[in-house]
């Protein structure tokens, strides 16, 4: 009797361990689903989502009109592009396109677009006021370098609602050089001074553009796996 009971015994046993392990498939599937529609909420998590890509946005429509302005007045047929330019930012090794960033975890990346954010605050607090002591700017486009000062700030503070309806974690990387050119943008030699100026430029405007991106990608990663 046992021995002819063993054979079905064994059979239900297997049945019962596979019925089992869906059930805990499927829970689990289900909780990874559940996961993902609570991190991604269009009316709270994805409004803020949407407010950062607009700040970022409108920085970087701020930055290009401020650095057309100071090219035309200031750097052309200085050979400035000819330079070597180096950014304080440069030691963050930024993904520099979509590929490259496609590989940086989320919460990496959303951290990485924080750094930049904080590693210019204090170069955009001297901006404005150098542009009125040095090149004379008028009060018009001096409002455009306090914008821009203003977005950077907002966007920090955006960022960071992110992470926290989020439940995201930032893991801030300060390994960036200080940002020391505050001497060259009030040097008294006139082509020194302008160089300076024509590097924060191009430095702003290539980070701006990388948080726009990231900001893009990591919606995109949230509400959709191909990106």
């Amino acid at each position: 009797m046992h021995l002819s009971l063993t054979p079905q015994w064994s059979s239900w046993t297997v049945l019962l361990l596979l019925v089992s392990n869906l059930l805990l498939w499927e829970n689990t599937a289900s909780a990874m689903r559940a996961k993902r529609l609570n991190v991604y909420d269009y009316t709270t998590f994805g409004n803020t989502w949407n407010q950062a890509i607009q700040l970022s946005q409108s920085m970087n429509h701020r930055i290009s009109e401020l650095s057309t302005h100071f090219k035309v007045f200031y750097a052309q047929g200085r050979g400035f592009e000819k330079r070597t330019t180096r950014c304080h930012t440069s030691s963050l090794s930024s993904p520099e396109n979509k590929e490259q960033a496609q590989k940086i975890q989320l919460e990496v990346l959303l951290g990485l677009a924080h750094s930049l954010l904080q590693a210019w605050v204090n170069p955009l607090y001297h901006l404005w006021a150098e542009m009125c002591e040095r090149l004379g700017s008028t009060p018009p486009i001096l409002s455009k370098a306090l914008e821009i000062k203003t977005l950077n700030r907002n966007l920090l503070e955006t960022i960071e609602k992110i992470a926290f309806k989020g439940n995201f974690e930032i893991n801030e990387n300060g390994n960036y050089t200080a940002w020391s050119e505050l001497e060259l943008l009030q040097s008294p030699n006139r082509d020194t001074r302008y160089f300076a100026f024509h590097n924060l430029f191009h430095c702003l405007k290539k980070d701006s553009s990388y948080v726009e991106m990231y900001l893009k990608l990591l919606k995109c990663r949230l509400i959709q796996s191909n990106c």
